[in-house]
């Protein structure tokens, strides 16, 4: 019973039309023999190739489209975000700032991680109260060091209009 099991879903997935392209054909005089057979094969056809087969590319497809999104959002906030302080490009060009200028200088990433980088090294003896603030919050995972939705280019106190919809 296992080996004809496994004998139909090895034989019926792998044929284009089911298990029936590898049977030999029924005649239609013997009625009963022929209709449990159609019924057999239609079965087996809605069933694992039509459904089962389906849903598996369903998720396979639905998986991929998903990583595709991501990738593409990801990719637009790093065209259009800027890493540091989150502001959108379109903040900076309705205030005709460049963007790239903003990037390159006010808040390079490059420059922050140098930052970051001689805390890291600096002995805590040493460091200011700047310096330390800075240092034990990144160690407490504490982003609020960082200029988030803030920029001088911008101006103090600006609300993003980001901000204004979580109010």
């Amino acid at each position: 019973m296992i080996q004809c099991f496994i004998t139909y879903f090895n034989h019926g997935v792998r044929s284009g039309g089911g298990i029936g392209d590898i049977l030999t054909m029924r005649s239609f005089t013997d009625i009963k023999l022929y209709t449990a057979r159609y019924l057999m094969d239609m079965i087996f056809y809605i069933t694992v190739i039509l459904l089962l087969l389906n849903m598996v590319n369903g998720v396979i497809v639905t998986t991929f489209s998903q990583i595709r999104q991501e990738r593409e959002t990801k990719e637009e906030d790093k065209e259009n975000k800027c890493f540091i302080c989150s502001i959108n490009r379109l903040e900076f060009e309705k205030r005709k700032i460049s963007f790239e200028d903003h990037n390159n200088k006010e808040h390079s990433y490059k420059t922050y991680i140098k930052y970051l980088l001689h805390l890291n090294f600096k002995n805590e003896d040493e460091m200011d109260y700047d310096e330390s603030y800075i240092y034990k919050s990144i160690l407490k995972k504490d982003v609020g060091c960082f200029p988030i939705k803030r920029a001088f280019s911008i101006g103090r106190g600006h609300e993003t209009k980001d901000e204004e919809e979580e109010d």
